[in-house]
């Protein structure tokens, strides 16, 4: 009896009873100097980390990229756009149609919001318990996703005014409400494309992203179109509906599932570039459904050797690759509208078609480590003139689409306008040329 008496009194534990001792600092359970991770700086230290871990991966391949032709092609470009842009502003077209050319420019601009969140399928695990103390690690990447965004619309902005004010001087969207303008509806936007993901209904997200664009436009339009007494007051009016309209649908603290599979399609989208350049791990690539160009493949013949063709034409239409595409055509059109009357474009015909033959060179490593590919009965060389041969159509398309421009001049300059032409078939063949001996080299160095 007297054993465990004189234990109690001395104040310490029975045995199977003991506890830790306390920590020595200052009561938390974690060393000194150590950071709390569900505390505001712990949060911001978390996505810190993560982001280095990610730029680990992409800076180490930095130099292969300089050394593949990339900084030459930007400074090219750079000196052909300030060629350009000086002609232009010496011989200013009186007709210029700049109150629709500015607003194509910056609506897209303006519409388009991503965030970085790098989240990882893990954290539905062992950062649900925080989802209440989320917003320190969400707020740094809804700062990033506004402030770079708003500095490429103000760049446009500034780079396309001298132009703007040359054919309308005096008018009332001076320099300085125009920037206040694309800040506030950046600040907007983007604040709606943060709503966007934290619907409930995938549906209604989509719809609520076609809105979001519409609105853009119509906010740019009205502010380049309209008399300032009708502009400012239709934008504000298209705004405070767009806020209360998005506190109507139900919606996550934290949308999960929805952030992770962002997140993976902007890594996998990120190493795919890098990709044009070096041999890189790739991500699952993201998958479009795009059913109404799907009729494209189902012309190519049932035969055993076209089989990777019909595969790597449904790939490449569901693929980051053919959107890349669509948006240099798209860009190279507008432009060589303005261009289209000197050698100048021609040359920014060839350099942008130049840019798209570089990202088709993706083509090659599209199913490269499908397993299933190695079991199939296919001809060994048809992974090969599959990827060549669907590069060459698309490359002619697009050089195609870019000339459509010159139809304008070939009433008054046949010469450049068939030249043109003339110039962007011949590089497409030239790059399928030099594609069909780079994917040789580099298969016989995989073997």
């Amino acid at each position: 009896m007297s054993g465990p008496q004189e234990s109690k009194r001395g104040g310490e534990a029975p045995v199977g009873a003991r506890f830790a001792s306390p920590p020595a600092s200052g009561g938390l359970p974690w060393p000194a100097g150590t950071i709390a991770p569900m505390t505001t700086e712990g949060m911001q230290a978390l996505r810190g980390k993560r982001r280095s871990v990610f730029l680990g991966r992409i800076v180490p391949y930095t130099p292969y990229i300089i050394q593949s032709g990339l900084a030459v092609t930007v400074m090219l470009l750079l000196i052909l756009f300030s060629a350009w842009y000086t002609s232009l502003l010496q011989n200013m077209p009186a007709d210029l149609p700049i109150r629709w050319i500015l607003p194509a420019m910056l609506f897209p601009l303006t519409a388009w919001s991503s965030f970085r969140t790098y989240l990882q399928p893990a954290d539905t695990v062992f950062l649900l318990p925080l989802e209440t103390k989320m917003r320190a690690y969400f707020a740094p990447a809804w700062r990033g996703g506004v402030v770079y965004k708003l500095l490429l619309v103000w760049l446009v902005l500034l780079v396309a005014w001298p132009v703007y004010i040359r054919v309308h001087p005096g008018d009332h969207a001076n320099l300085w409400a125009s920037l206040t303008l694309l800040l506030g509806l950046k600040l907007l936007l983007a604040y709606g494309a943060w709503q966007e993901h934290r619907f409930v209904s995938a549906r209604l997200a989509d719809g609520f992203m076609l809105l979001r664009w519409i609105l853009a436009a119509g906010a740019v339009v009205a502010w380049f179109q309209l008399p300032l007494p009708y502009a400012a007051p239709a934008i504000l009016v298209g705004a405070a509906v767009y806020v209360l309209v998005l506190r109507f649908p139900a919606k996550h603290r934290v949308p999960w599932e929805r952030l992770i599979a962002v997140e993976r399609a902007q890594v996998g989208r990120s190493m795919r570039m890098l990709g044009w350049f070096v041999d890189v791990p790739t991500e699952d690539p993201r998958v479009y459904r795009r059913r109404w160009l799907s009729g494209f493949g189902r012309k190519i013949p049932w035969k055993q050797e076209e089989a990777y063709r019909f595969l790597l034409t449904q790939s490449f239409i569901r693929s980051d690759l053919l959107g890349m595409v669509a948006r240099l055509v798209i860009v190279g059109f507008v432009l060589l509208l303005l261009a289209r009357v000197s050698w100048l474009g021609i040359a920014l015909l060839l350099l942008l078609l130049f840019m798209i033959g570089t990202q088709l060179n993706g083509l090659r490593r599209t199913h490269a480590d499908s397993l299933w590919l190695a079991l199939y009965p296919i001809p060994e060389d048809s992974r090969r003139r599959a990827g060549l041969r669907l590069m060459l159509r698309v490359l002619l398309v697009s050089a195609f689409c870019m000339w459509l421009p010159f139809l304008l001049t070939l009433a008054s300059d046949p010469l450049l306008a068939l030249g043109a032409l003339a110039a962007g078939l011949v590089l497409a063949w030239l790059m399928q040329g030099s594609a069909q001996r780079k994917w040789r080299k580099l298969e016989s160095e995989d073997d």
